[in-house]
Parts: C-alpha cells; structure tokens; sequence
C-alpha cells in the first residue's frame, strides 16, 4: 500500500514539474495569435546573426507589448559582459540608458529622450574615473555648469554653458591641479589634497568652485573619442552624422544628405550599424 502511495506521489511531483517548465517556458519569447511578440524575451545570435558571437549566446533580453520593447532591456558583449542598458516606452528608447566598456566598467550615464540626452549626463573612462559631467535642458543643449576631467579624476576644465555655447566663467587645470593658462587666464586654484575645491564625483554640484570671469582666447578643443553621443557637421554646419558612436562608427543614430544648396536630401536612418530605412526628401 505504502509503495503504491509513493509511486502516486512521484508521478504528481513529475506531472507537476513538467506543468511548470511548460508554464516558465511558454513565457519566454512569446507571440500572440496576432503574431506579436508579448512578454519577456531572450535573442540569442541564432536570431540576432551578428559576426563574433556564439550560435546560443545571448545578444539582448527584455519585455515586448504588442511587439514593441517596454521597459528595461540588456544587451551583451561578445564575451558576455553588459554592452548597454535602455529602458524603453512604446518601442522607442526613452529614459535612463546606460553603456559599458567591455571590461565590464560603465562608459556613459543619463536619460536619453527624444533622440538626445537630457538633464544629467556623466561619461566616465576604462579605469573608472569621471571623464565629464554634463548637463543638458529639455532639448539636449548644454546649459549651466560643465566639467570635464583628466584620467586621474582630476578636473581639466570648468564652466558654465548658456543655450549651448560657452561663457567666459571657464577655468582650465592640468592633472595635478594647477592652473593652465595656455588657453585661458589662471583660474581660481583648487585644493586637490584637501579636497576643499574638489568636485563631487557624483554630482554637478560645484558652487563651492568660485570660478571668476576669464577672458576666452579661443575655443576649446574638446575631441571625440569615437564613443557614445556625437554630431558631425559638415562647413556649412549641416548635421551629417548624428547618434550613438562605437570606436568611431555609427551604431545608431542618422546619416544626413545635402545638394549643393545645402538642402536636405537624403535621411538614412541607421540601427545596431544597419541602415533599415532610407527617407528621401
């Protein structure tokens, strides 16, 4: 009798495990009768075919609604490391979004909205210190206070934007934090050591800089790395390039065409490095 009780029994222990691998599998990569993708999905490279990576390794994962990405979604490097977090609304990557290096440390952080960054933007280098700190209005044009920094950690530059140009309150510093007055006037020394004038590595926070008024010299030359946001402009200062940038290619982002007016002719709208629509004006 007893044994006959436990055969029952482990029968409806592996009824009941086969129901729940059936329930957590049916979950994943889901498509409704309308053929939309529903649910929490994981893209291996067996779907995504991108060149380096394995057959089953995972690309990206995250929640679709009515065949749009929702909420938060990861995406992966070749060696398994997190590439880039996006949090996305009704398809369309809107919110906080975040991007690595692939040793795993992050590159860049801040809200991304209508296709450029908005509020608090922080950009760090490989070995984790902070690279700059900006701050962006509603449009994604720089405005108030702007630092950049040296690989040490320690600030290179400092200063106030209004409506995306710069004013003349900049102070520019070299990696041990003495003034640099091959650009600008000295400016107000900071007091590295005792961190008195340091900047808050989290914070956009410097009202304890006392930055004076310099007389500009000359424009900044700030270059491009070839990572994360950039606009490329051409003589004419016509946008040709705009969007997310990977070791100086186009991951996603616009490619802008123009006649010999300057016109607008041609939009090429590129995603993950693929140009998917072409729009002709």
């Amino acid at each position: 009798m007893r044994s006959a009780i436990n055969k029952i029994s482990l029968l409806i222990c592996i009824i009941l495990c086969n129901l729940l691998s059936f329930s957590q599998n049916d979950t994943i990569n889901f498509t409704d009768e309308q053929n939309k993708k529903q649910g929490y999905w994981i893209f291996t490279n067996q779907q995504k075919k991108l060149p380096g990576y394995k057959p089953n390794q995972k690309v990206e994962e995250g929640y679709f609604v009515d065949n749009k990405k929702e909420g938060k979604w990861v995406f992966y490097y070749r060696n398994g490391k997190k590439k880039h977090i996006l949090f996305y609304q009704h398809g369309v990557p809107d919110g906080k979004a975040t991007f690595f290096y692939k040793n795993g440390s992050i590159r860049e952080t801040g809200t991304w909205k209508n296709n450029r960054w908005v509020g608090e933007y922080k950009q760090y280098y490989e070995n984790g210190n902070p690279k700059n700190h900006f701050n962006y209005d509603d449009r994604g044009v720089k405005n108030g206070k702007q630092v950049y920094f040296h690989e040490n950690g320690n600030p290179s530059l400092i200063g106030t934007w209004d409506n995306g140009n710069e004013t003349e309150d900049l102070a520019e510093y070299k990696e041990d934090g003495s003034a640099n007055t091959e650009r600008y006037e000295a400016g107000p020394e900071l007091d590295i050591k005792n961190k008195l004038d340091s900047v808050e590595l989290d914070s956009l926070a410097l009202d304890s800089l006392k930055i004076k008024r310099f007389q500009k010299r000359e424009e900044p030359v700030i270059p491009f790395d070839g990572n994360g946001y950039h606009e490329f402009k051409n003589k004419d200062g016509n946008t040709t390039k705009s969007g997310e940038f990977e070791d100086g290619l186009l991951v996603n982002g616009k490619i802008f065409q123009y006649d010999e007016k300057g016109k607008l002719v041609l939009t090429k709208i590129v995603k993950e490095r693929n140009i998917i629509k072409v729009i002709r004006e």
